[in-house]
C-alpha cells in the first residue's frame, strides 16, 4: 500500500478559497483520477487535519469512493514533510526581500520554486519520515520543530 500525500499545487494555484464542496470537487476532478492512474486502487490519501479535510462532507465523499485516510495526530507538522517544502519554497520566492506587485508575478515565482526543488532535498525529507515518526512517538505526539 502506498500513501499519497496529495499536493494541490500540482494542479495549479487556486484563485478562490477552498471550502468542503470545492475541496471535494478538486478531489473528484484531480486526486481520484491522478491516484488511480498511477496506483490503481493500491493507495491511501494523507492529508492534515485542516477543517476542510475533516468535514463530514469530505469524509463522506472519500468514504463513498472507498478512499482510505489514515489517522493523523492533530497539529503535528513534523509528520508532514510538505510543510518543510512550503518553507523552502517561501524562502526561495521571497529571497533578497523580493516583493510582488501582481498575482502573475507571484504565481510565476511560486511555480519556479516548485519546479526547481532539488530532488536531493525531497529525498532527505522522505528518508527522514521513519525517524520523525519514532521521535513523535517518543515525545507522546509533541511537536519536534523539525
Amino acid at each position: 500500500m502506498v500513501r499519497l500525500a496529495f499536493v494541490f499545487n500540482n494542479f495549479g494555484i487556486f484563485k478562490c478559497r477552498q471550502n468542503p464542496p470545492k475541496y471535494i470537487e478538486t478531489q473528484e476532478n484531480h486526486l481520484i483520477p491522478f491516484a488511480e492512474k498511477i496506483r490503481g486502487r493500491n493507495w491511501e490519501y494523507q492529508h492534515d487535519n485542516d477543517p476542510i479535510h475533516t468535514s463530514n462532507a469530505t469524509k463522506n465523499y472519500l468514504n463513498s469512493k472507498n478512499v482510505t485516510v489514515p489517522e493523523w495526530p492533530p497539529m503535528n507538522l513534523d509528520l508532514n514533510p510538505i510543510e518543510n517544502v512550503w518553507c523552502i519554497m517561501s524562502r526561495k520566492v521571497y529571497e533578497n526581500g523580493e516583493q510582488f506587485y501582481s498575482v502573475n508575478a507571484l504565481k510565476t515565482a511560486i511555480e519556479s520554486a516548485w519546479y526547481n526543488l532539488e530532488p536531493e532535498i525531497l529525498q532527505i525529507l522522505i528518508m527522514s519520515m521513519e525517524k520523525r515518526a519514532y521521535d513523535v512517538i517518543l515525545r507522546n505526539g509533541k511537536t519536534l520543530n523539525y
